[in-house]
């Protein structure tokens, strides 16, 4: 069955713009233009919505989860920079969510200058309660003192990593590789208790024509270890995956992630990022305030330290991690509980 493609008319609300099911064009887009909030796009349990004006060359796209009354863009569109031409993108993408499916649009972990834009130029609120954690290869991120006696650890145990090359046109590993990687991670999953929160779902192999996979195997030869990049805009790299599986030797994880951030400093990349992570509290920014705040700030922190939320920002501050801020943004009074239990709803994995 052939997929309905995005008309080329803006004449009508209801056809100026579509949803693709199709996606064999958006890996290479993410890949090139995209962010670390973009990767996830790739995944089925996201829609993305593109626009008529979009080509491969000049992007205008949006990925998003439906909840419910709820709309969550996850992420800034990916778009030329230009403020202008993301302002134009944004306006058209809530314009079909609110006039053409009669949802509410809350927008997730963007940057700093498209929330700017969101409060000032759309008179929305703007919330801040989550940071990408983001690190330069090209300066030393392993000076501190835990992760340098954890990669000694690692070394006395003999630990030695290798990345693993896929190639064209497949991009398939090994089978023996392949089988010896997933059964790690069903025992990390099967050590893992109550329920998880993440943005993206534990998918190695899920476009590795863009992904990098690194291993780390015991004295034995045994994978016991795995780190997966993702590609992303401007010659950088998204560490999607880095799983310590259950029977590896201590201080496997610091070690996989010191050779990883090396061999990027070795290449010339200039940032490395591990993506989202919670911080402890809200911090409101813009058309806030009172005690719809106050209790929405009451209930993220419950969030935060039931299902430990702020831990993965805690581990990766070892490696000299740098915080960049990311907010969400909505129409003043179209969030509050009920957005947030959704988008909490959808999160679990």
């Amino acid at each position: 069955m052939a997929h309905p493609r995005p008309s080329t008319s803006s004449t009508s609300s209801s056809v100026y713009s579509a949803v693709d099911h199709d996606r064999e064009w958006l890996p290479a887009l993410v890949a090139k233009y995209g962010s670390s909030t973009s990767t996830a796009w790739i995944e089925t349990r996201y829609a993305v919505w593109r626009s008529p004006n979009h080509t491969q060359s000049n992007p205008r796209v949006q990925g998003y989860l439906p909840r419910g009354k709820f709309y969550f863009a996850w992420g800034p569109p990916i778009c030329r920079r230009d403020p202008e031409i993301r302002k134009s993108v944004a306006h058209e993408f809530v314009d079909w969510v609110t006039k053409e499916k009669k949802r509410r649009v809350v927008y997730c972990v963007v940057d700093t200058d498209f929330a700017e834009m969101l409060g000032s130029e759309f008179n929305w609120s703007v919330l801040s309660c989550v940071r990408e954690d983001v690190l330069h290869p090209d300066i030393k991120k392993l000076e501190q003192k835990e992760v340098r006696h954890n990669i000694r650890r690692a070394e006395r145990s003999h630990v030695k990593y290798e990345e693993i090359k896929l190639r064209a046109p497949q991009y398939h590993p090994p089978d023996d590789v392949r089988e010896e990687i997933e059964a790690g991670l069903e025992r990390w999953k099967a050590n893992r208790h109550g329920t998880q929160i993440a943005a993206a779902g534990l998918l190695p192999w899920l476009d590795a024509q863009h992904r990098r996979y690194f291993l780390a195997r015991d004295e034995h030869k045994k994978i016991v270890a795995i780190c997966v990049l993702a590609a992303i805009a401007h010659d950088s790299y998204q560490i999607k995956h880095a799983v310590t599986f259950p029977e590896a030797p201590h201080g496997v994880s610091e070690g996989l992630l010191g050779h990883v951030i090396r061999e990027m400093e070795f290449e010339g990349h200039n940032a490395l990022t591990f993506g989202a992570s919670a911080q402890e509290d809200i911090i409101a920014e813009h058309n806030l305030g009172g005690w719809k705040i106050r209790m929405l700030g009451k209930a993220y922190r419950k969030i935060v330290s039931r299902y430990g939320l702020a831990n993965r920002g805690q581990f990766r501050s070892k490696f000299g991690t740098e915080d960049e801020p990311l907010h969400i943004a909505y129409p003043q009074h179209g969030f509050g509980w009920a957005g947030l239990v959704a988008l909490m709803k959808l999160m679990r994995v």
